[in-house]
Parts: structure tokens; C-alpha cells; sequence
């Protein structure tokens, strides 16, 4: 039994959720429904055997937020009512609705294989019992971490990130060294792998796809997981940036002049961006 769990902290980005699809194509009923031959069916997961959960994080309690942590507003002196079922916003105007509280049983520590957890704005600090339910589940030892963009607070804020190395989005990396002055941070990857493969870190955004993609490999290694990253065409790209941080911030720089520019210029048309936060 695979049992992996989504962690949502609304709002997140809808793209960091992507990842979760090259999971779900392991299933022996995605292999039927692309009518792939009888040998290929064979390799893929039974369908009895994999679940995916998905849990909203509670929102912070009145009072809770950067002081939650050091006793100014003790955890426990908060009453969050972590057995609601959530909706969680997105980036592209879609809402997600829990599959289970955070309370719930199923996804209680011990009994997830996998925790995704996509990116909300930078900077968003979870509820102090997502924290704690966060930090159960990998002090408990079963489950392997993973991380999309500035999913990697989640993890940071819940207290496991410290005397790990880590990565995360390239565009809030020296608030992440400040934020979190205890995890060796490494900028100039798409992902990192620690913890005795427990832990895993991507940058921003599509670095996830890269991520999941080498997890998929090493997890699950040979014909069942090439077949789904060649069914989903992902060409893993390499673990080290070409460009060097410098270089990606040049490149921005450069945008923001052409911007500069065209306002200048008379304008073609208009449009609407529904993005509620911006990783890079």
C-alpha cells in the first residue's frame, strides 16, 4: 500500500500541485485507460494498493503568527478546530476540497507513505497544529518529505529543516537563510536530497516536476516509472542550474526595463492575471 498525502496551505500555487499527477499515473487503471500493452499493465500499481488524501490546513487562530513559537501565544493555549473539512484557494481560481482533517486517522503520523506539500505565498506560516502534525509525521519516521517552491516554510516553520540541507525558490532564498539560519541552503539546484532520502527540497515551481521526477526513479526504479515520465514527457533537467543566481536576477532586471519601456508605448490590448502570489 502506497499511501501519499497533499498538505495544502492556502492559498498555494495551482502549478506546484503538478506533481502530484506523476504520481497518480503509477496506477494500473491509468495504464489501462492509455490502452498500454498487457506487459507495461503488469509494472503499474494496483489501484487497491495506492491512495492520495488530501488535508487543508486550519487557519491561524486570532493572536497566532511570527510569536506563536517562542511563548508569546503558547500552541497550546490555542483552540483550532482541526477536524473541519477545508477548501484550500489557488493561484488559478480553483478551489480544492480536503479528502480529510487534519485529525483524521488516515492521515494520522505512521500512516502516510509520502507528504507533498505545495508552495503558498513565501513567507506563509502554517496553523501550530499543522506544525505539529508536520513535525509528528517525520519525527515518527515513515513518511518521505517533499517540498514544491515555498512549500519548503511549511516544512521550515514546522522545525524540520533544522541541520538539514535544503533548497527552495531562487527569488526568496536570502529570506529563507534568515528565516531559517539552521538548515545549510543551496541555491544553485533545482533539488536536494537529505536526511537518508527522506527529505526532498525543489526550487520554484516546476523544479517540483524535476524533483518527483528523479523520487519517481529512485522509488520506484526501471520500466514503471520510465514509462510514466515518458507517457507524461518530463525530461528531467539537471539537478545545478545553468545560470548562476546572478545571471537569473540579471534576467528580471531586464524584464523590468522592457516593462519600462512599453509603458511608454501606445497599448494593444488589456488583460486580467488571477495569481494571488508569485514564486520564481
Amino acid at each position: 500500500m502506497v499511501h501519499i498525502t497533499v498538505l495544502l496551505v492556502s492559498p498555494i500555487q495551482f502549478l506546484d500541485l503538478g506533481p502530484i499527477d506523476l504520481f497518480a499515473m503509477l496506477r494500473r487503471s491509468y495504464f489501462e485507460a492509455c490502452n498500454l500493452p498487457s506487459p507495461l499493465l503488469n509494472v503499474a500499481l494496483p489501484d487497491e494498493d495506492f491512495q492520495i488524501s488530501y488535508v487543508v490546513s486550519p487557519p491561524l487562530e486570532e493572536g497566532e503568527g511570527v510569536n506563536a513559537d517562542n511563548g508569546e501565544g503558547n500552541a497550546e493555549t490555542k483552540r483550532i478546530n482541526a477536524d473541519e473539512l477545508r477548501t484550500c484557494d489557488t493561484t488559478a481560481s480553483v478551489s480544492l476540497v480536503s479528502t480529510h482533517a487534519l485529525t483524521s486517522l488516515a492521515v494520522a503520523p505512521g500512516k502516510v507513505d509520502i507528504l507533498l506539500i505545495p508552495g503558498p505565498p513565501p513567507g506563509t506560516r502554517p496553523s501550530a497544529a499543522t506544525c505539529k502534525w508536520v513535525q509528528a509525521h517525520v519525527e515518527e519516521g515513515k513518511v518521505d518529505l517533499l517540498t514544491v517552491c515555498s512549500g519548503v516554510y511549511v516544512a521550515g516553520f514546522s522545525g524540520v529543516l533544522e541541520g538539514k540541507k535544503a533548497t527552495g525558490t531562487r527569488g526568496v532564498m536570502d529570506d529563507l537563510k534568515k528565516s531559517f539560519p539552521g538548515t545549510e541552503w543551496y541555491e544553485d539546484r533545482r533539488w536536494m536530497i537529505d536526511n537518508g532520502g527522506k527529505l526532498w527540497t525543489s526550487g520554484g515551481i516546476t523544479n517540483g516536476m524535476d524533483m518527483v521526477a528523479v523520487y519517481l526513479r529512485k522509488r520506484w526504479p526501471g520500466v514503471l516509472s520510465d514509462t510514466v515520465l515518458a507517457m507524461a514527457d518530463v525530461e528531467v533537467r539537471p539537478q545545478l542550474y545553468g545560470q548562476s543566481k546572478a545571471g537569473w536576477m540579471g534576467y528580471f532586471g531586464w524584464l523590468v526595463v522592457r516593462a519600462w519601456v512599453g509603458g511608454f508605448m501606445p497599448k494593444k490590448g488589456s488583460g486580467a492575471s488571477g495569481t494571488r502570489h508569485c514564486c520564481h
